[in-house]
């Protein structure tokens, strides 16, 4: 026992003798002193990795940007807590971008939207940055997308035009302009996706390549990168690289198999223009780690949140990190590398 003082030990003794008579005149209390409660951990609504107090209440940018392989890399698309790929004429996609936990000091090139846009940005975004439409997205977006999003097309602040490529691809825009011209009454959002109230590690089976296909002519790849636990994106030849230099990856990807209608008019090019919904409910994988899990999404409506359920009915949701959604239609496709199975060590005789 460590040395008291003197001061200390008088003050010991006479504690246990008040202690001592207090036994004769009541009961003493031996139950013990519950442990306060620890608070909660905040957590970022679209990483659920750890934030600030007030990190549910932080703004929320979606930004469209291009996926034209003359403007790759893209700028901030690295930085996206979420991002979200959809079909676009001609056999493109293009990046519906979300950001909240990290604000990139310039993103784009920004493009136009779709109807798809409004099924995704209405059920948690602040901002929706996009560069033109149609007359009829237009009129979509004015009739679906709740008066609480602000809903910035050409001349938003911060937008500008670049001399990285030629028009209509050099438009760009700084987001913290976005944020500071205060237009938005930002509102608490949980994210895209359900959250469970009991996390769970869905099942599966174990892979190391996803190839997926949206059209012949947009052919990404994830590949598993074991020493990082990250996916890193291709394009089918080269890696998809960031304007900063960092290759494009998520921690977890999640494939939405929606349908495709028409949506009522021709690009720019001429052709049909496929619009995807992504309200209702469809078939899906999850893929968490180097593990890929067949699901069922359900989305009751624009505004309502996706829920992801594995094949016992429970709800699953991507891990903490940085999460990429590849929304392919049913002229598209995803197909799975499965691990190598290791052989088997030869008996001894």
């Amino acid at each position: 026992m460590k040395n008291l003082g003197r001061g200390a030990t008088l003050l010991v003794a006479v504690s246990l003798l008040l202690s001592a008579c207090s036994k004769d005149n009541q009961a003493v209390d031996a139950s013990p002193t519950p442990s306060p409660t620890p608070s909660p951990e905040t957590l970022w609504p679209f990483t659920q990795l750890p934030g600030p107090i007030d990190a549910a209440e932080k703004p929320v940018l979606a930004i469209k940007i291009e996926n034209d392989p003359s403007v790759r890399p893209q700028y901030g698309l690295d930085m996206a807590d979420i991002v979200f790929e959809e079909l676009v004429e001609g056999g493109m996609t293009r990046f519906i971008s979300v950001f909240q936990s990290e604000i990139p000091e310039e993103a784009g090139p920004v493009r136009s939207g779709r109807h798809v846009d409004a099924s995704i940005v209405s059920t948690f975004s602040d901002y929706f940055i996009f560069s033109g439409a149609a007359r009829a997205t237009l009129n979509y977006f004015a009739n679906t997308i709740p008066d609480d999003v602000v809903v910035f097309n050409e001349g938003a602040p911060g937008m500008h035009r670049t001399d990285y490529h030629r028009k209509p691809h050099n438009l760009f825009i700084y987001p913290q302009d976005v944020i500071d011209s205060g237009k938005a009454k930002v509102s608490k959002t949980d994210g895209f996706f359900v959250k469970p109230v009991e996390a769970i590690t869905p099942a599966g089976t174990e892979i190391t390549k996803v190839a997926v296909k949206f059209s012949m002519a947009s052919k990404p790849n994830w590949t598993w990168d074991a020493a990082t636990k990250l996916w890193l994106r291709d394009d089918g030849k080269k890696p998809h690289m960031a304007i900063s230099g960092n290759q494009l990856s998520a921690t977890s990807l999640v494939i939405i198999r929606a349908t495709e209608t028409d949506a009522g008019y021709k690009g720019s090019t001429g052709g049909y223009v496929p619009r995807t919904v992504v309200t209702g409910t469809g078939k899906g994988h999850l893929i968490i780690g180097n593990v890929v899990t067949d699901i069922t999404w359900s989305k009751a409506d624009d505004l309502s949140q996706m829920k992801l359920t594995d094949s016992l009915g429970n709800v699953v949701h991507p891990a903490p990190g940085k999460t990429w959604v590849e929304v392919i239609t049913t002229s598209g496709d995803a197909t799975f590398t499965p691990a190598a199975v290791p052989s088997p060590s030869p008996s001894k005789s």
